[in-house]
């Protein structure tokens, strides 16, 4: 994940990743390296028939 300007330091691009020792947050311009404790990872996306159902609205009743 980006994050544009967001460097404390000069105002660089910082990109989130995930190593063996957790999160982490560093600068493409500078270098700024920052750990991050706590991050909410975002969960996984239904699969393709469960979308096709949602988008249809298969499995719904009609209601009067």
């Amino acid at each position: 994940m980006w994050r544009l300007k967001s460097c404390p330091k000069c105002k660089g691009d910082i990109f989130l990743e995930k190593d063996y020792s957790g999160w982490y947050e560093r600068c493409l311009q500078c270098g700024y390296n920052r750990d991050l404790k706590c991050v909410v990872e975002v969960k996984k996306q239904p699969s393709g028939r469960e979308k096709e159902l949602a988008l249809s609205g298969a499995g719904k009743t009609a209601t009067k």
